[in-house]
């Protein structure tokens, strides 16, 4: 059956608006991909780690995935395409490996490899549309004009991440560890401007990124890639009453009714209280689940998911994903619609989201602390919605270490970043004003999952000959400099539409 949600007409995430006709319409629009390749360099990237050739993979509608990385050339846009195990077959023949049933001789691999470019093709075409009804082929308002993308001194490809490749690396990049370690005494260690700019300044090589309107403005590495998105807010000029504002007071609402104990006021990235709702993997988990909240605080999150205002900034979160970076969409579409197709019983927090989990930052002073969120998919990206009251010229920054980068982050916008890789905080608020924050992201064990065919890693790597797992350790550390394939430089992105 298909996933909930991904076929559900009320799941576009760009319907706000329709015609008198009943015709939707909506300024974000999908990128087209179908001139994206990426194939050849992650060929290239596997090949110099493992030195192995090209592997096909199996079937979309049967087999367990064979590698997390797609290594055919395929009409479809998609390169890192697992295959879904195929339960029919599994219930049938569940002690025959499914090795046996791979088909043999030059001209069965031909035919299996076109039939996976077909359904490949198929499998995306009706999974954009599903999440992305509104694809009409006209340019988005950030094509439109001029680009000013802010240059970062840094290089997703060189991030650091677990020896799995699909989770971060947990360290404390550029903070000391006795500091990291003071918010367990309920110490908030944060920096202000002045340790960035000025004569005073403690960290040196900074630049201030200044707000210039609610436009998109992409973030670009040293290779060119854009590997962050300033994505400003909808242009829509009641977005602040009709959306911000019904946020901000659902989250005083929810601050005030919520119960999360003092201790859990007081985590690794701050100390607020925070709400966490949709599912994840990890953490000596047995298999993905939802995530678990007490019955207060489940009542609360469900009014939230409700509601129409973050449904919306769910919704325009994915847009700016979907435009600007389309083949890691594409990546997560593929891999979340095999996750959900198999566990019913789970379900994203936004039907018009792509992401999996959600987090609600109560306050009422937000001031994320220095940190990595190593447990999100290490090349994955993290959406994050400023909320609130403050003067954002003065506060509420978001601080980017890795790539040296001080960004205004006023009340309404949103900003996707790979949090895995990038070491991000804030800058503290004043005294009588008001931060909260929305963030989206998937648990990179989701994926980790799915492409060891729904298996912990114990039995995963028992099923595995002692070639085959050694292969797989050596692909694991390729996943970052391949992950980073899937991000496109504005070139790519400006041919494509």
């Amino acid at each position: 059956m298909p996933p909930p949600g991904f076929d559900d007409p009320d799941t576009d995430a760009f319907l706000f608006r329709t015609t008198r006709t009943g015709r939707t319409f909506s300024e974000w629009q999908r990128i087209s991909t179908h001139t994206f390749d990426i194939a050849a360099a992650v060929v290239h990237s596997l090949q110099l780690s493992t030195g192995r050739p090209d592997e096909d993979l199996s079937e979309l509608d049967s087999g367990p995935p064979l590698s997390a990385i797609s290594t055919v050339s395929s009409l479809s846009p998609l390169t890192w395409v697992p295959a879904t195990a195929s339960t029919s077959t599994a219930s049938t023949s569940s002690a025959t490996p499914s090795v046996s049933t791979a088909p043999t001789g030059r001209q069965a691999r031909d035919k299996a490899r076109s039939k996976r470019k077909r359904n490949a093709q198929r499998a995306t075409t009706k999974l954009k549309t599903d999440i992305l009804l509104d694809a009409r082929p006209r340019h988005p308002r950030h094509f439109t004009k001029p680009l000013s993308p802010i240059q970062a001194s840094f290089e997703i490809r060189k991030v650091r991440i677990a020896s799995t490749g699909w989770i971060g690396y947990r360290d404390n990049g550029v903070c000391k560890e006795e500091e990291a370690c003071m918010v367990e005494d309920g110490v908030a260690p944060t920096h202000r401007l002045p340790d960035f700019f000025g004569p005073q300044r403690r960290f040196q090589g900074f630049q201030y990124i200044p707000y210039r309107g609610p436009t998109s403005r992409p973030m670009v590495d040293t290779a060119q890639k854009v590997c962050a998105v300033f994505g400003g807010m909808p242009d829509d000029p009641n977005f602040m009453r009709d959306v911000h504002d019904p946020a901000v007071a659902a989250m005083e609402a929810a601050l005030r009714d919520c119960c999360v104990s003092e201790e859990r006021c007081s985590h690794r990235r701050g100390n607020f209280p925070q709400l966490t709702e949709g599912d994840s993997m990890g953490g000596g988990q047995k298999c993905p689940g939802a995530l678990v909240n007490g019955v207060e605080n489940t009542r609360i999150l469900n009014h939230l998911t409700a509601l129409p205002a973050f449904i919306r900034l769910a919704g325009f979160a994915t847009g700016v994903f979907a435009n600007w970076a389309p083949r890691l969409f594409d990546f997560y579409v593929i891999y979340m619609t095999l996750l959900y197709a198999r566990y019913t019983h789970l379900c994203r927090p936004f039907k018009n989201g792509i992401f999996s989990a959600c987090t609600f930052n109560l306050g009422p002073r937000t001031c994320a602390l220095s940190h990595r969120d190593f447990a999100n998919l290490a090349f994955g990206l993290c959406a994050i919605t400023a909320l609130g009251d403050f003067d954002y010229k003065t506060g509420g920054h978001l601080v980017l270490w890795d790539c040296k980068l001080v960004i205004e982050f006023p009340p309404g916008c949103t900003i996707l970043i790979p949090s895995a890789a990038i070491y991000h905080s804030n800058i503290p608020i004043g005294r009588k004003e008001h931060r909260y924050s929305f963030t989206q992201y998937t648990a990179g064990g989701l994926f980790r999952w799915v492409e060891h065919d729904f298996k912990t890693e114990e039995e995963y790597f028992a099923s595995l000959s002692a070639e085959q797992a050694e292969e797989e350790k050596e692909l694991g550390l390729a996943r970052a400099e391949a992950g980073a394939g899937l991000y496109s430089t504005i070139d790519e992105l400006r041919a494509a539409n």
